[in-house]
């Protein structure tokens, strides 16, 4: 290969080789939602009347898995499972079980497996999450955002701050004892008293796994559209950094472990799923819109629920975008997702891994790096520094470039 790059047969093997079982985690994506939320560019449907479409995309969700294990020939073990949206629980209990079920019955799936769900608290209840827990679910992702209500009506979200309490105290009550609340800061309007208001609200509900996200604003969101008209006004980049800071030093006072940019957890509480998209590591979408990564490919499947549906009905192709990547570009994302893990990232285990002294491939950068103060390099292990990590979007597309021509 021009790049020099080449990875190694180890989890790269074609769908009709036979293989030991390899760990492939699997993300369902669950594409309906009571509201579309103003800064939410997910694929997430929203609609006065759904008819039997949620439940004929159940159906069709357990159809494509069914169909996928028989492509891959069983030959993978899932280590995690995790439901995305949208909103998961915007689906009866039963319905989840439905693809929980699916999936073992399909996959070889570790017995003791983390399976995730998001959770929005306005379709949350004992009840439900009750249901839930028997049927195999073992954590819960609460998308709280702000315990502020003013902040969550500007956001479109429909649950108030009792709610999101009253989601986290039900979980409790049937047993979960894995729980991620989900938080977010550089809101219009919000000062510096209100997210260490929400942040310590959070914190008071002692929960095992928090994500702090800053507010972006993606394109064809509405929130993007009124900044973009001057109708929306956002903390600036010191008051956001602050409040990022601040959130670090508290979280870590209390006992969290900052384990990625995002991601904060009490010892041995660590997301395993996001673990293995930070890993760069293989996982199997299902849903309407989901993403795969198996064997150096890359596929998105249809992404309008009904037309997903009839697709699985008459057992049509549901990839509408494919790509299988050049090594040299896995190499770089497996950098740009990896080097968020504030543990550091292992530059020999990559090297192993695609075949290639990574610290010789990637010398200019990571010496640019070095010297602008944004990582250290020790022992072929490369971290952020503190500077780094307020910036940590910009050192991760320092990896990206076009391939060296011959062998390094």
């Amino acid at each position: 290969m021009g790049s020099g790059i080449r990875q190694t047969e180890e989890g790269m093997c074609s769908y009709g080789k036979s293989i030991a079982m390899r760990p492939t985690s699997i993300y369902v994506h669950i594409p309906f939602c009571e509201r579309h939320c103003a800064y939410c560019d997910f694929n997430v449907y929203t609609m006065k009347k759904w008819g039997d479409l949620p439940e004929r995309t159940v159906d069709a969700i357990c159809s494509e898995i069914r169909r996928a294990a028989t492509t891959l020939q069983h030959d993978i073990v899932v280590p995690t499972i995790f439901f995305g949206g949208g909103t998961p629980t915007f689906l009866r209990a039963d319905a989840l079980a439905q693809i929980v079920q699916t999936v073992r019955d399909s996959f070889t799936v570790e017995n003791e497996a983390e399976i995730t769900a998001e959770a929005n608290p306005a379709t949350s209840d004992a009840a439900k999450f009750e249901q839930m827990r028997v049927d195999g679910f073992n954590r819960l992702s609460i998308g709280v955002q702000s315990f502020n209500d003013s902040l969550l009506r500007s956001l479109d979200r429909t649950h108030s701050s009792h709610e999101a309490l009253a989601a986290l105290r039900a979980a409790r009550s049937v047993g979960f004892s894995n729980v991620s609340l989900d938080l977010m800061f550089r809101l219009p309007g919000q000062l510096m008293e209100d997210w260490l208001q929400s942040l310590e609200t959070a914190v008071s509900l002692k929960p095992e796994h928090i994500s702090l996200y800053g507010l972006t604003l993606e394109p064809g969101t509405r929130f993007e559209r009124l900044y973009a008209g001057g109708r929306l006004q956002l903390p600036d980049e010191e008051l956001e950094a602050a409040m990022y800071e601040g959130a670090i030093a508290l979280l870590k006072q209390l006992g969290y472990h900052h384990y990625e940019v995002s991601n904060f957890a009490r010892p041995g509480f660590e997301s395993r799923h996001n673990r293995v998209y930070w890993d760069n590591g293989e996982y199997l979408g299902f849903g309407p819109g989901a993403v795969s990564y198996f064997a150096g490919r890359r596929w998105k499947v249809e992404r309008v629920p009904l037309r997903y549906v009839e697709k699985a009905a008459c057992g049509a192709d549901m990839v509408v975008e494919d790509e299988t990547l050049p090594s040299h570009q896995a190499l770089a994302e497996s950098l740009m997702v990896g080097i968020r893990q504030l543990d550091g990232l292992n530059l020999g285990r990559l090297s192993a891994r695609y075949a290639i002294n990574v610290e010789n491939y990637y010398i200019d950068e990571l010496k640019q790096l070095q010297q602008d103060g944004l990582i250290t390099l020790n022992s072929g292990v490369v971290k952020l520094t503190h500077r780094g990590l307020l910036v940590a979007d910009t050192v991760a597309s320092a990896f990206i470039r076009l391939p060296s021509i011959g062998a390094v």
